[in-house]
């Protein structure tokens, strides 16, 4: 039970990202597979005559590439944190590709933004040394037209370590390092996750994101959450290495409710719905903002798991 609470803090892990970019869910070292998403921003007013609206659309791919068990013998099936001094690490390539389509009331003026990305994740845990995650990606916020001429690679990676005293509440902290549209920005990772009861979890990671967890049983649960995203390209012109390229950016607080349920053996369903506050449009070039009234949304996502990760397997077993 105790190494079990352990592995499932690994799963909260990834939204940290979301303090520089979008939403980052290491969720796939459970489960890695494929996962299709899109969420809806209905019109939100920019003043009395004028709404903003946001469709996006995603894919994501998490395929283990190297698995190593640090006992002799000892199968990826069989792996348990029970064996003295286990020990074991995963490496993981992640890809994908997100479409996001921005518009102004019918006018369409802002382009679609097209977002490819590719990394890797790596996380070792051991009895002796705990454990550890490392993660490191590049990735690209381009509309058609600077996508030919003023191509701005972007890329983001952190290292976490994580600490507990009484196997209930842990406390996760780290750092990391953003290169984006040519700006450096570092940025800490302070967090805590605890188990409040049998059925119900609640995180904490300053100062993006807040989220309880309630489970109905094996098969479904549901989060209430407040999650922050600071760094969304909206629209590109020029290179953002140059003094004079024009890039809106744009920010939102997400709070939802959300529903998430498994469906058979290797397929996850996750419907939410809630609203986005805080929500500004912000020149990187001007400095200037423009805040925008807040709005319903709506997401809903799709999850094929390959079953291939060690600490699912674990899980697993453990349930």
């Amino acid at each position: 039970m105790k190494r079990k609470i352990t592995i499932t803090l690994f799963i909260y892990f990834g939204s940290i990202a979301s303090l520089i970019a979008q939403s980052l869910n290491v969720g796939f070292l459970f489960s890695p597979g494929v996962t299709f998403s899109t969420d809806y921003l209905m019109p939100s007013a920019i003043n009395d005559s004028t709404d903003f609206q946001l469709t996006r659309y995603n894919f994501q791919v998490s395929q283990p590439l190297k698995t190593k068990i640090g006992i002799k013998g000892l199968s990826l099936k069989d792996f348990s944190f029970k064996k003295l001094d286990a020990k074991a690490s995963q490496l993981f390539l992640n890809y994908g590709f997100t479409v996001v389509q921005p518009n102004v009331d019918e006018n369409g003026n802002f382009e679609t933004i097209y977002k490819p990305k590719i990394g890797f994740t790596a996380i070792t845990a051991s009895i002796r040394k705990g454990i550890w995650i490392y993660s490191a990606n590049i990735y690209a916020e381009e509309s058609a037209e600077s996508i030919g001429k003023d191509f701005t690679p972007n890329a983001r990676g952190y290292i976490l370590n994580v600490k507990t005293k009484n196997l209930k509440t842990f406390y996760f902290y780290g750092g990391g390092l953003a290169v984006h549209q040519g700006r450096v920005i570092p940025f800490p990772i302070l967090g805590l996750r605890s188990r409040l009861s049998k059925k119900i979890k609640t995180e904490i990671i300053l100062p993006v994101q807040i989220a309880f967890n309630y489970e109905f049983n094996k098969k479904v649960n549901i989060d209430l959450m407040a999650q922050f995203s600071g760094l969304n390209s909206i629209y590109r012109n020029g290179s953002g290495y140059s003094d004079n390229h024009q890039t809106v950016n744009y920010r939102q607080l997400k709070t939802f409710l959300s529903l998430n349920a498994k469906l058979g053996k290797h397929y996850k369903v996750r419907i939410e719905g809630g609203y986005s506050s805080l929500q500004h449009l912000y020149s990187w070039t001007a400095k200037t903002s423009q805040q925008i009234e807040s709005a319903p949304y709506v997401g809903i996502s799709l999850n094929y798991n390959f079953g291939k990760s060690v600490f699912g397997n674990f899980m697993n077993r453990a349930e």
